[in-house]
């Protein structure tokens, strides 16, 4: 990527990196964050470089070759594979000059001690980013003090200083993002050329969520405020990026995107009359969207494109969706499904595991309620993580009673929220469990799943799709979980056949793990 900005040699510059937030994996997100920054000090007297770490791999030439003009240098990053990939800029940027760093983004927003006494951050820049990213450039330009403006966070004489930032403005009164400034045929195409159908832009066409989730971190900056844009730049934006890429499909990235009726429809109406033609995929939370949208409603939305709808199921168990205030019944959840088989649209739905109440139960409860969607919907795709605790949050709080210990690294963090989830109340293996349903029933319980196989394996996979199925079925149907048989038999033969044991377990259906959310 290595964009320039207002490039004038002699100028001060101002660094700013996405790290990859999929390690080793596709990844063709826009990198919104650099752009939602740059707009906000494209006014100064100085150059912006932006980088992107799956496209700047050199970026170690790049920050040697400017840095005698570097101001500072700052890394957007939430939690997961990017705080990896920041670490590591950090260090790189330390190793060749001594400028100050700044981290942004839901990481420093929730591990601030973390990053300041690792020494991996200066500063660190918190809650709603751009108001408090702009004073801190404008005050670093002009050589000031920059330690009382909120939200930002420093470390002074061994004593950690973070800054309150209680407001939250609508984004709509910020300059607009300068569109040219990255190119998404860079990210899109970043292994090659992808074909017309295949081509995915993710767009984020508003902020913030009115639900107060207790595991969620959203309210905590929100202040359970929504905010988009206005539909005549949404529209001119998605023209933009669909001639420029020759965008297909677009997945939009909002935590809430069906957050309020009178938007949605007006949004599906607009894309109708503009003549745009593309599918798209949006995140629900199921109460809202269950009270607000009719069936003439949704009927709107496929006519626009609207093709999967992703949510938040988040446990199959209803004491646990009391206890997360969901505010939402397993009854509705499953009635979801159900309205988007009548509608064909894919349901995609988010679970997690291993919350502080009733582990066991609400394990069997979550498979139970994954099979029943499949009965429902063979289309449905699911995907499972385990529960990690943020700190802050209210869940996150009652976790620490409980006896978790947040890491005190980013090296422990990361090999915590990335490999075995530890906590007092997690009692046994749930991974081995997770295994035989995630690589097995789920799978074989969509009676295409031999589809995905190659045609020498086809004829193998398709008898054991056709005779498993049915049993499989009856499963999920009595709630007869326990006892794997099938599933210990079937991993005891793909030992012998080379090729069949590493299969993905990405395919038809979508059934994944992911080990921590």
């Amino acid at each position: 990527m290595h964009v320039i900005k207002h490039a004038i040699m002699g100028k001060k510059i101002v660094i700013l990196f996405f790290p990859s937030a999929i390690p080793d994996s596709y990844d063709s997100s826009y990198p919104w964050a650099l752009l939602f920054l740059e707009r906000v000090i494209r006014h100064l007297n100085i150059e912006i470089i932006l980088l992107d770490e799956r496209i700047d791999t050199n970026y170690p030439e790049i920050i040697n070759n400017v840095k005698e003009r570097i101001l500072f240098v700052g890394v957007s990053a939430i939690l997961g594979n990017q705080v990896t990939g920041g670490v590591k800029f950090s260090e790189t940027v330390r190793s060749i000059t001594k400028v100050p760093i700044i981290w942004g983004g839901w990481f420093p927003a929730f591990y601030p001690e973390m990053l300041l006494n690792e020494g991996t951050a200066d500063y660190l820049c918190m809650g709603q980013g751009e108001i408090p990213f702009k004073a801190f450039t404008e005050r670093m330009y002009n050589g000031e003090d920059v330690s009382d403006i909120p939200g930002i966070g420093f470390k002074k004489n061994g004593n950690i200083i973070l800054n309150t930032n209680p407001s939250f403005v609508n984004p709509d009164t910020f300059p607009p993002i300068d569109r040219t400034l990255i190119d998404p045929n860079k990210l899109i195409d970043i292994r090659g050329p992808v074909k017309p159908e295949f081509r995915v832009f993710t767009y984020l066409l508003s902020v913030g969520c009115p639900n107060n989730c207790s595991f969620c971190c959203e309210p905590l900056v929100y202040g359970n405020k929504w905010f988009s844009k206005k539909l005549p730049e949404i529209i001119e934006d998605l023209r933009y990026y669909i001639k420029k890429a020759s965008i297909s499909q677009i997945n939009f990235w909002d935590d809430n995107f069906f957050a309020k009726k009178i938007f949605v429809l007006d949004f599906c109406k607009e894309i109708i009359s503009s003549g745009l033609s593309f599918t798209w995929a949006a995140h629900a939370h199921v109460g809202n969207f269950l009270h607000n949208f009719s069936d003439e409603d949704i009927d709107l939305m496929y006519k626009s494109g609207l093709r999967r709808i992703v949510m938040g199921i988040e446990s199959g168990d209803q004491d646990v969706l009391n206890l997360i205030n969901k505010k939402v019944k397993v009854e509705e959840n499953l009635l979801m499904i159900k309205i988007c088989k009548k509608h064909n649209i894919i349901p995609r739905f988010h679970t997690m595991i291993c919350f502080p109440y009733d582990p066991d139960r609400d394990l069997w409860n979550t498979i139970k309620f994954i099979g029943k969607a499949i009965l429902i919907n063979s289309r449905a795709e699911a995907i499972i993580r385990f529960y990690y605790p943020i700190p802050k949050t209210p869940l996150g709080q009652l976790c620490i009673e409980k006896g978790f210990k947040i890491p005190q690294t980013t090296t422990k963090l990361i090999t915590g929220f990335s490999n075995k989830m530890e906590a007092p109340w997690y009692k046994q293996d749930y991974y081995k469990v997770l295994d035989n349903f995630v690589n097995f029933y789920f799978l074989m319980a969509n009676p295409h799943f031999y589809k995905t196989f190659t045609l020498k394996k086809r004829p193998f996979v398709f008898l054991l799709n056709m005779i498993m199925f049915p049993f499989i079925i009856l499963r999920f149907k009595f709630n007869l979980l326990k006892f794997p048989i099938e599933a210990k038999l079937f991993k005891d033969f793909i030992k012998e056949k080379k090729g069949f044991a590493n299969m993905s377990i990405f395919t038809v259906n979508k059934t994944r793990i992911i080990k921590n959310s």
